[in-house]
């Protein structure tokens, strides 16, 4: 679909919308529900979904559980605008139809109970499929928002942010236990546990995964299949909540292990010690005084992630080198925000904040004893403001303006002799702006424009193994820009929609390029990327069931030319039926194909479809869940994996949960 026929459709669509009979909301009480959720996400504070100043949609823990969602990947698959891109090592996360092919989920910021996940080295910091390690049974809910973010979050949320909440603490004692066990030689035990403190509560959750692996086929290297346990994975982790009156309490701790038969980096395929690990700890204590009219916010935190990997080179896939790599990532930091939100007159209100982050980096990445080892000493500030004014009783307006920056105190690169690189500076101004308007009970019009601002990684910048990657501390910050207009409305026929429209304008998109030396290094392009969209919602609530449709048609170019692994059309449709305890959902997902021209390889469209049963009594609940049904999807793959260039998924697999209560 061009853009021109982009531009009439949302045209067309928005002129339909305001002619519509103002149902009575007291028989629509349930669609009514969906636009008053609350997010969190959007502002840095509880509102409803109708009056967040983004385009954004909420998945309910009812959603979660009768779905059967094993992982958030799993859940943003169904989600508008999301759809993973699989490797066999992590789920990249695309938005809006394009995945740059590469990319370690850089570009969505991904938050566990308003906490960045995001790491600024980024070497796998996936973080949606198994390594995200909070089990969706035990999360009060999943805040989406589509488009940029960066004017309240700077770094990483550029094309989208995703904020997980988990359950709040009780005030009385409690607990769960879930065991699931599925066909594709999969198995987890999750649990939670939590009780009353003083004013307020805890809760614990501990979840443990171990998958033994599958056969896998990659024709091109190789004729028979490989042994299923050299793509086996396992995953712990942990996760503290306190919160009582003002304040709250967050820590975490996952490690995951990897083992890849798929051979990344042009290393030896089927070689059983090629191996990724990911660890991640962090602590965030958070105090909310409030101050007459002002709310204030003071939050404490440090991180922790550590990326490890372990190849063998053959020479043969990569002739000029050979033997056992070895690499480790870690960075630790430590942040401070502040923010005040204050009322300044009776509809006007004014949020100021400020986040400083301070992080060391020590990497060591090459065949022995050839080493390379890198430390980076950097600054991550992020300073904002936001004006809401309530105009009218129908008519919102916000504004605000952030000022993110990266601050490298010192770099250097040391292979036998010690090379320093020069401190630099990068920084720039993010805006935001939204309109909205609710001229009837039932519409809601949404006009929004907002910037969205990337510094580029550790690994991006800095990295360098002296055998295939060169750094580049050239590198400037990836910016985008793009305006979004929204309606949403609720029918009198028992129909809650919304239809979106958004243009894109990229400019220096960070990618990998191969030197004349042979080496690869990430370069800023040169040229903008242009994307389209036009995305529609549709849901009906009924007595004892609920559907829902959505679909988005993309269109994501750079000089005219069609940008590598878009897919111009996604869809799902979701249907659960409840009764006296018991419910049936079902979803079906269309993806459509995708291309990478330059290497002139397709992967074709694919549907799936999953099905979930769930039975819920007093103390306990079961659930049967069969995923990934219907046509074996392919995904495209990075050029780090020639002469591999798709992945295949493995297909079904059948799931069964039980749950204990106490």
């Amino acid at each position: 679909m061009n853009r021109s026929r982009l531009r009439a459709y949302a045209a067309l669509c928005l002129a339909m919308g305001l002619s519509g009979q103002e149902p009575g909301l007291d028989d629509l009480a349930d669609l009514k529900a969906t636009l008053d959720r609350p997010i969190a996400a959007a502002s840095k504070r509880l509102q409803s979904l109708k009056e967040a100043p983004a385009d954004a949609t909420v998945l309910t823990s009812l959603e979660l559980q009768e779905m059967g969602y094993r992982t958030l990947a799993d859940a943003l698959e169904g989600v508008l605008g999301f759809r993973t891109n699989r490797d066999r090592a992590y789920a990249g996360l695309g938005a809006r139809g394009l995945y740059v092919l590469g990319d370690q989920n850089t570009r969505v910021l991904v938050m566990l109970d308003g906490h960045a996940l995001n790491g600024p080295a980024e070497v796998g910091s996936s973080k949606v499929g198994e390594d995200f390690g909070i089990p969706l049974d035990f999360v009060e809910r999943i805040e989406v928002i589509r488009g940029p973010a960066s004017t309240l979050y700077g770094n990483n949320a550029f094309l989208g942010m995703i904020n997980v909440v988990t359950r709040t603490p009780r005030d009385h004692a409690s607990g769960e236990t879930l065991l699931h066990a599925s066909d594709n030689r999969t198995g987890a035990l999750d649990a939670q546990i939590g009780g009353a403190t003083g004013s307020g509560g805890w809760n614990l959750m501990v979840s443990g995964f171990q998958r033994n692996g599958t056969e896998t086929r990659f024709p091109a290297l190789q004729a028979t299949p490989l042994a299923a346990g050299l793509d086996e994975e396992s995953r712990q982790s942990a996760y503290l909540r306190f919160q009582g009156t003002g304040w709250s309490f967050l820590g975490y701790a996952m490690k995951r292990d990897q083992n890849l038969a798929s051979a990344p980096f042009f290393s030896q395929v089927g070689y059983p010690g090629t191996t990724y690990q990911n660890q991640l700890a962090f602590a965030d204590l958070r105090l909310e005084p409030v101050f007459g009219p002002v709310e204030t916010l003071a939050r404490v935190f440090g991180d922790w992630n550590q990326f490890s990997a372990d190849y063998n080179y053959d020479g043969i896939r990569q002739p000029s080198t050979a033997g056992l790599f070895k690499e480790t990532d870690p960075d630790r930091g430590v942040g401070l925000e502040l923010q005040a939100r204050t009322p300044v007159g009776e509809r006007l209100f004014v949020t100021l904040g400020s986040e400083h982050q301070w992080h060391h980096y020590h990497g060591t990445a090459g065949i022995d004893p050839a080493l390379v080892r890198t430390k980076v000493q950097h600054q991550i500030g992020n300073t904002y403001v936001q004006a809401e004014w309530q105009i009218l009783d129908t008519l919102n307006l916000v504004a605000g303006l952030q000022q993110a920056s990266w601050s490298v105190q010192s770099a250097s690169s040391e292979t036998g002799v010690r090379q320093d690189f020069p401190s630099s500076t990068l920084s720039g101004l993010t805006p935001r702006f939204s309109l909205i308007w609710q001229p009837t009970s039932v519409d809601i019009l949404k006009l929004l424009y907002g910037g969205g601002y990337r510094n580029p990684t550790i690994f991006e910048r800095y990295y360098a193994d002296g055998s295939s990657f060169k750094e580049n501390i050239e590198l400037r910050p990836e910016r985008i820009e793009t305006l979004q207009g929204i309606w949403a409305s609720i029918w009198p026929i028992g129909l809650r929609s919304q239809l979106s429209w958004s243009s894109s304008r990229w400019t220096r998109l960070i990618q990998p390029v191969t030197l004349p030396s042979g080496f690869q290094q990430f370069q800023n392009q040169g040229t903008e990327l242009h994307g389209q969209a036009l995305e529609g919602e549709l849901q009906g609530n009924w007595p004892g069931w609920t559907a829902y449709l959505q679909a988005g048609a993309y269109d994501w170019t750079q000089n005219g030319i069609e940008m590598p692994n878009t897919a111009r059309f996604q869809a799902a449709f979701r249907l659960t039926r409840r009764w006296e305890g018991w419910s049936a959902s079902g979803e079906v997902q269309r993806v459509g194909s995708r291309s990478n021209a330059p290497v002139g390889v397709t992967v074709p469209a694919s549907t799936l479809w999953r099905a979930s049963l769930r039975r819920e009594w007093a103390k306990a609940w079961l659930r049967l869940s069969l995923e990934d049904a219907g046509s074996r999807r392919q995904d495209l793959v990075a050029t780090d994996y020639d002469p591999i260039q798709k992945m295949t998924w493995d297909g079904p697999v059948l799931r069964l949960t039980l749950s204990l209560r106490f």
